[in-house]
């Protein structure tokens, strides 16, 4: 044993040097690049620095070559980032590069990626809660030039909360309730914008531009423009001249020409269209000096080669990972030889080898017939899969057919009655249509909130037309059973139908409100619209709107059925306004399927 453990002693010297070798693709610490040798203060003042640069360089807005200066600064800065690991760092790097790609936009998408990863870096840190709220909010604005106004609406009216438990000396020194109503204005819900300048907005005295950020108080008189000419309808509008005046004043090309193309639009909308002439004008022609100077294609190309260096860092990385992992690899390889090497040298390692060895032979016969049978079994499943799909290909030609059918008899029908009811049995065959394709993409992964959301844009744009119709939809990471998705479609179906054709909304934009909530008791799926309450709701011949949970209509028999299929229960706790709950287990007896519903058409 002496003799073994000296051979040991020489050989793992040799063992060493080999896995040294192998691993000589990592980094020694003498060779460690520069930027990683410093001290974690002295690096993040350096990266401080180099963001500081950038910042001034961007405040410029001199045109597209002052963004270009920024980005080159922010990618060293996004070096030290990387290098120090620090989120922070990280999360500051992130949302300055996705700051230039708000400049540029040119890709509003991008934009959107790079402010959404800033705001959940940001989010990892509870001191930089007001960085997260500022980046969550410009999540919104650049989903606004995407365009996308479904989700900047929905992220803007999410940061209502927040803002509203702001301090008042932190909500006035943020001024950020300005800007979230300018993007409210440019996805034209006018209605959260007049809210945000009430609400948060008392002394639009104290608002102040602010060349490193934004320019609140031009903003304002913006937002107040849009407000009086598409909102009151007041074409002579004070804030119109106040807007003129800010104009007048600004000192950056960009500026002059993000304003004088809103002033061309709002005095040609408000009548004074010789004013609004002379703004579009001079846009074109400040445009126009931007894009000859070349800054564009100089912007362009920076952002190509900040990603090009981000990509290339990436792959070095990845590879010095594989690298590490060949290494690792090579040192269990040896590892592993030298311990076999030692089971040999006993007796009780060879009895044990034996032993393996048989065992081994077992698994290998037992692996063999596993193996058989798995054979089978993926030939079986193949088949079956076969079947589903052709299955699932001729019901969704028949769906087509039966759409399209019901298509022809709307062109060729002449009563009104007719052709609503016919307009009906199409929307709940397309809901029906609608289910399936999720089921067919996703059969056992529905996503109910993309569903949901399927369904009420394709009824909303066929029965809104000329009507402004805003949805809200609120789900819990919650998944039904796959036969409730198809009463359920049917029912949202019925109700959004009422809504858009009877909702009194006194001229207002029509909103829908969709919740899906998990409680103890059951899934509780709820449905509201802003529609006006008669007047004389307690006459029976008041007649304002009927009302789909107590008229005796087909609509009323669908939603009765489907509601007894899903074992539910439906309450209409205010006017227009209807609950339902569905209890946590569905069983279906056979007579709850779907040939129990009564004729579509």
């Amino acid at each position: 044993m002496s003799a073994l453990l000296v051979r040991l002693g020489a050989y793992r010297g040799w063992w060493l040097g080999l896995l040294l070798g192998l691993a000589g693709c990592q980094p020694s610490p003498t060779a460690a690049p520069p930027g990683q040798a410093l001290p974690p203060s002295a690096l993040a003042a350096r990266f401080q620095a180099l963001l500081r640069r950038g910042d001034a360089a961007y405040a410029q807005k001199r045109g597209y070559r002052s963004f270009a200066q920024a980005q080159r600064s922010y990618d060293s800065a996004r070096a030290l980032a990387d290098r120090s690991g620090d989120t922070l760092l990280l999360a500051e790097a992130v949302f300055a590069q996705a700051r230039v790609y708000d400049a540029w936009n040119q890709e509003p998408r991008q934009t959107v990626a790079y402010f959404q990863r800033a705001a959940d870096l940001f989010g990892r840190r509870p001191a930089a809660w007001r960085r997260y709220f500022y980046a969550r909010y410009l999540v919104a604005h650049a989903y606004e030039k995407v365009p996308d106004s479904l989700h900047a609406v929905q992220t803007l009216r999410g940061l209502l909360p927040d803002l509203a438990a702001f301090p008042d000396t932190a909500r006035r020194r943020a001024m950020l309730a300005v800007e979230m109503a300018l993007t409210s204005t440019e996805v034209r819900n006018y209605a959260l914008a007049d809210t945000l300048l009430r609400r948060f907005v008392n002394r639009p005295g104290l608002l102040r531009d602010d060349p490193a950020t934004y320019d609140y108080r031009t903003h304002y008189y913006l937002v107040q423009s849009r407000l009086d000419v598409r909102y009151r309808h007041r074409p002579a509008s004070s804030y119109l001249d106040s807007l003129a005046l800010a104009y007048r004043g600004a000192g950056r090309r960009l500026d002059r020409l993000f304003l004088s193309q809103q002033l061309a639009h709002l005095l040609a909308e408000a009548g004074r269209y010789p004013a609004a002439y002379r703004f579009l004008s001079t846009a074109v022609g400040i445009g126009d000096s931007l894009a000859d100077g070349g800054d564009l294609a100089e912007l362009r190309q920076t952002l190509v080669r900040s990603e090009q260096r981000a990509e290339a860092q990436a792959a070095a990385a990845q590879q010095s990972r594989t690298r590490a992992t060949w290494a690792l690899g090579a040192a269990v390889v040896v590892i592993s030889l030298l311990s076999f090497y030692l089971a040999r040298q006993s007796r009780l390692a060879r009895q044990q080898a034996r032993r393996l060895a048989r065992a081994n032979q077992q698994l290998g016969t037992a692996n063999t017939e596993l193996a058989r049978v798995n054979e089978q079994l993926d030939d079986k499943v193949a088949q079956v899969e076969l079947l589903n799909k052709e299955i699932q290909h001729r019901v969704k030609n028949n769906l087509h057919i039966l759409f399209s059918l019901l298509r022809m008899q709307e062109r060729r029908a002449t009563s009104p009655d007719v052709l609503a009811q016919l307009q009906a049995a199409r929307l709940r065959v397309e809901s029906i249509a609608a289910l399936h394709n999720q089921l067919m993409r996703r059969p056992h992964d529905v996503s109910l909130a993309d569903f949901l959301r399927t369904l009420t844009a394709t009824v909303v744009a066929c029965l809104a037309n000329e009507r402004q119709v805003i949805t809200h939809l609120q789900t819990d990471a919650l998944a039904l059973a796959q036969d409730s998705y198809f009463p359920l479609s049917l029912i949202l179906n019925e109700l959004i139908t009422n809504s858009v054709k009877y909702a009194d909304t006194q001229g207002q934009p029509l909103e829908l409100t969709v919740r899906v909530v998990a409680q103890p008791e059951g899934t509780r799926f709820s449905y509201a619209d802003n529609g006006r309450a008669p007047e004389h709701a307690d006459r029976p011949d008041y007649g304002a709107r009927p009302d789909p949970a107590a008229a005796a209509g087909l609509g009323t028999q669908i939603i009765t059925l489907l509601a007894r299929q899903l074992r539910a229960t439906l309450h209409t706790p205010a006017p227009y306004h209807y609950e339902l709950l569905i209890p946590p287990v569905l069983v279906f007896a056979d007579d709850d399927l779907l040939p129990a519903l009564p004729a579509l058409a």
